[in-house]
């Protein structure tokens, strides 16, 4: 499973010997159906690849106002991701966050095979091998780059819908 790696784009243009110094940094974890992965809002400090299984990414529709507020607990549901179609990592934006703050909720939603690295892990390999840091970094970007453009997209429809709603 651990040789699946580096068909993860943020290991793009990695060599098979460079790919190893972060497959003998993982660990392996195992989410049940409904097991949630990750919660919106809680410190992360670890990237992750979904290696088998199905996922749901959700977001809060209401942002909490403080800790005891119980507030609305609605949330919107992102995206429905399968491993056999799509090459799963979750946590790229808690890595560059200062507060390490996970921005979504992902739930199994069927028995998962996740392979995990720490952030630590993550800077260290980068740090000691500087050409492995730099491919890293720029997979990393190009990563976060799209998702912000396709965000950007879906932000736009939606004004626009909304946009249209109102003039009528």
């Amino acid at each position: 499973m651990k040789n699946d790696l580096n068909k993860f784009e943020i290991f793009n243009h990695l060599s098979k010997e460079e790919v190893k110094l972060f497959t003998g940094n993982l660990k392996i974890r195992t989410f049940n159906k409904n097991q949630i992965i990750i919660n919106e809002g809680e410190e992360g400090d670890s990237l992750l690849f979904v290696m088998e299984g199905k996922i749901v990414i959700t977001q809060a529709l209401t942002l909490a106002t403080n800790k005891l507020d119980e507030g609305d607990d609605r949330e919107k549901q992102l995206t429905n991701l399968n491993s056999k179609d799509h090459k799963i990592m979750l946590g790229e934006l808690a890595l560059f966050s200062p507060d390490k703050k996970r921005n979504a909720s992902v739930k199994a939603l069927e028995n998962c095979e996740v392979a995990e690295i720490t952030f630590e892990k993550i800077f260290e390999i980068c740090n000691n091998n500087h050409a492995v840091g730099y491919k890293i970094m720029k997979n990393l970007s190009e990563i976060i780059t799209k998702n912000l453009i396709n965000s950007n997209n879906k932000v736009l429809k939606l004004t626009t819908a909304f946009s249209l709603l109102i003039d009528q």
